[in-house]
């Protein structure tokens, strides 16, 4: 979201949204990427006077009690150097208390969300037999956030565990094979990729705000998806449906956001054609229906 925004705006009803992203990433002391989300809020001109006072404020405070946020080190590939400082940390903590594993266990079977996610991004290095099973006995014994669910996958995928995992999902149970869990965004289906880079790219150029709300906003629907009859559908879909279920998710967005959404122009600028439109409507609704449930009400 770079450049000017004289003639862009915030979005009332994703203000929530950006809050609930705030909170996780200060509870998970990501606080660089904090800084950068609190940059580009402060940036819209049509920003609520008390609410750019508050976060003004909170910016002001992450950059004088975490300077190391704000001028972070230089790193020739910063997700390798933070896999790496991650592992020392969990390799000292292993070697100073035995039982740092099983209270990592703990705290995924006993914590809050922002705690259990901790935990598993831990355990997925720990050198201890135990840790697989764990994860796996807790990942199958109860229904659980789909982040977390997909985050336990790539966890007992790290841990070197093969074979399938049983999993609650909304509308039934799903058996799920480790060793197809994506670790990276370069391992999801192309397709599924393709779907979101059709969506920035058509709304970059006018509506940023919505380009960065539908990455995120992607992000968990296939997390909630992950599993089911439907992602398997999305990973092996023909460009067709690629155009359908992008402009189904613009306009899912559009409707969220809005209140309603511009269904013959979006189909126009996503090229869907007529014999596509009754898939359009289905994903569609199921898109509105997943966003009803993530982004929050507001009056």
């Amino acid at each position: 979201m770079d450049g000017s925004r004289e003639n862009i705006v915030l979005f009332p009803k994703s203000v929530p949204y950006y809050e609930q992203q705030l909170t996780q990433l200060l509870q998970t002391e990501r606080y660089a990427e904090a800084l950068r989300l609190l940059d580009e809020l402060l940036a819209y001109p049509n920003v609520d006077p008390d609410k750019a006072g508050q976060w003004q404020s909170l910016l002001i405070w992450l950059q004088t009690m975490c300077p190391e946020a704000v001028f972070p080190p230089l790193a020739p590939d910063e997700d390798d150097t933070e896999e790496a400082l991650l592992r020392s940390y969990v390799a000292e903590r292993s070697a100073a208390d035995g039982a740092y594993s099983g209270k990592l266990l703990t705290l995924l079977e006993e914590g809050a969300p922002e705690q259990r996610s901790a935990a598993l991004e831990q355990l997925a290095f720990v050198d201890d037999p135990a840790a697989a099973a764990g994860v796996r006995r807790w990942l199958e014994q109860g229904a659980h956030h789909p982040l977390l669910q997909l985050q336990a996958l790539q966890t007992l995928k790290q841990l070197g565990a093969t074979g399938y995992v049983r999993l609650r999902k909304p509308g039934g149970i799903a058996d799920v094979d480790i060793e197809e869990t994506p670790l990276t965004a370069e391992q999801v289906p192309v397709q599924i990729r393709e779907m979101i880079r059709r969506v920035e790219t058509i709304s970059e150029a006018e509506q940023p705000d919505l380009s960065y709300f539908a990455r995120q906003t992607w992000q968990e629907f296939l997390a909630f998806a992950y599993g089911t009859a439907l992602y398997a559908e999305l990973q092996t879909a023909e460009e067709g449906v690629v155009d359908v279920w992008a402009s189904a998710l613009h306009g899912a967005l559009q409707t969220a956001l809005f209140g309603r959404a511009d269904r013959d122009e979006l189909l126009e600028l996503y090229g869907v054609t007529l014999e596509m439109e009754p898939l359009w409507e289905e994903a569609y609704e199921t898109l509105c229906g997943f966003m009803a449930l993530l982004l929050p009400e507001t009056e």
